[in-house]
């Protein structure tokens, strides 16, 4: 055999290698799924993974398989993630989160996965987070707020869940934004932070609404802003940062996220089935009740949130003393 046919039988078998490698990627994408899906969220049991069983109970019937929750909580969502971050690309462990377990994480140094090792499937609820102050504090409103802040520097105490958590970075990103300076105390979770509040411990305290408007309708805080870009019908009394003259908008986007190399016809499979899920009447009848907002996005455009999400943080961070 010649070294030029030699050549052109090298060249055929690798064409026909990829062909067969390509073929069965296809061929998997075709048959997907053929048997039950795992959906990991990274938190105690609580109002995400009970948002996630209601999508869950959707995509089995969209998908015509067993869509099954997992809760893996533990190290501010870390281990869940972990754990999808390392899982086959399949479209078989798929994870249920806040953006914030790739866009904070992995900048902080504590998750052994990086932002890019999970691709955004889809979203499906958006909810802005609120900034509430205790209902005796020397302000009445945002712009009072921020005339007593910068009179007064480090002297407002923000309660938060944590240090370096989504809440934290939110209310220092804030405070960027308004220039000015807040004394953070992190306690051990959202609901010690809001008691805190309620008590006269802390100024302030961001959350999502449904942990913030039952203590506003109850008189023991008062909302002072929203961070969404537009008022959300769940808070449709209290004006957004924008509004106010602060150049900021944060709302905590949840959807499903996979291992970064899961084909994309399955990123697509799941995704469709997503939206027909979050679509649905009763998925809406779920929301108004949890107090979150139904907002499917497509993998594209929930890339884009997410990719504005950790730009933000990556810019807040440097400023911050976390040790």
């Amino acid at each position: 055999m010649t070294m030029h046919s030699s050549r052109r039988v090298a060249r055929a078998l690798l064409l026909a290698l990829g062909a067969a490698l390509g073929g069965g990627a296809h061929a998997a994408a075709q048959s997907y799924p053929d048997h039950p899906i795992t959906l990991i969220v990274p938190y105690a049991p609580g109002a995400t993974d009970q948002e996630a069983r209601r999508l869950a109970d959707g995509m089995s019937r969209e998908l015509g398989q067993t869509v099954v929750v997992e809760n893996r909580a533990g190290a501010g969502g870390v281990i869940g993630t972990q754990q999808v971050a390392r899982a086959k690309p399949d479209g078989y462990t798929l994870l249920y989160a806040a953006p914030a377990v790739i866009t904070v994480a992995p900048l902080l140094g504590n998750a052994q996965y990086r932002y890019e090792d999970l691709v955004p499937v889809a979203r499906s609820t958006t909810s802005p987070h609120v900034l509430a102050s205790r209902s005796d504090a020397p302000f009445q409103t945002l712009p009072q707020l921020v005339d007593y802040a910068r009179q007064n520097p480090g002297k407002v105490v923000f309660g938060s869940s944590g240090t370096g958590t989504a809440v934290h970075l939110a209310g220092e990103a804030f405070a960027r934004a308004a220039g000015i300076e807040l004394n953070h105390v992190p306690y051990r979770g959202l609901a010690p932070a809001i008691t805190a509040a309620v008590g006269g411990f802390a100024d302030l305290v961001i959350g999502l609404p449904v942990a913030i408007k039952p203590q506003v309708d109850g008189g023991k805080l008062r909302a002072l802003a929203q961070f969404g870009a537009s008022r959300a019908a769940t808070v449709a009394d209290v004006p957004t940062l924008q509004e106010q003259g602060i150049d900021l908008t944060l709302s905590v986007d949840i959807g499903v996220f996979a291992p970064a190399a899961t084909p994309p016809d399955i990123v697509a499979r799941i995704g469709a089935a997503i939206e027909k899920t979050v679509q649905s009447p009763g998925f809406a009848e779920f929301a108004q009740a949890a107090v979150v907002i139904p907002s499917y996005l497509d993998s594209a455009g929930y890339r884009r949130i997410v990719d504005d999400e950790r730009k933000l943080y990556a810019e807040v961070l440097p400023t911050l003393k976390l040790d």
